[in-house]
């Protein structure tokens, strides 16, 4: 008489903006990684020099999206090879899986707050 539950789902993360960038930077091609990481980079310092701060700021966060998933490809290809600069590429990692979130969000935040009228940033 009791019939049974049906199978749970599969849990499927929440499309936060992490999962998405870790999805994005999963399926990328190596090749553009590498184009965003050696085009963006030298546009965020050229930007910097002209005191363009957050053009300098989004040009930084698409080389730091393209390091980042460059990292995660080398660490995922020198899994079976023991190599001594896992521990330095992992941190490398963090730091640009960060840079690309976090200049966007404050940047995203700073325009927001520019419209409302109380930026903190004249």
């Amino acid at each position: 008489m009791n019939a049974p539950l049906p199978a749970a789902a599969p849990a499927v993360p929440e499309p936060t903006l992490s999962v998405t960038l870790s999805e994005q930077v999963r399926n990328a091609v190596p090749e553009r990684l590498a184009q965003l990481l050696h085009l963006a980079l030298p546009l965020a310092v050229q930007f910097a020099v002209f005191g363009w701060w957050r053009s300098a700021g989004w040009a930084l966060a698409i080389s730091a999206f393209g390091s980042w998933g460059l990292m995660g490809r080398w660490l995922e290809s020198s899994a079976s090879r023991g190599s001594r600069w896992r521990g330095v590429a992992r941190a490398a990692r963090v730091v640009a899986g960060t840079l690309s979130s976090a200049l966007p969000i404050l940047f995203l935040l700073e325009l927001f707050l520019r419209l409302v009228g109380k930026a903190p940033i004249s």
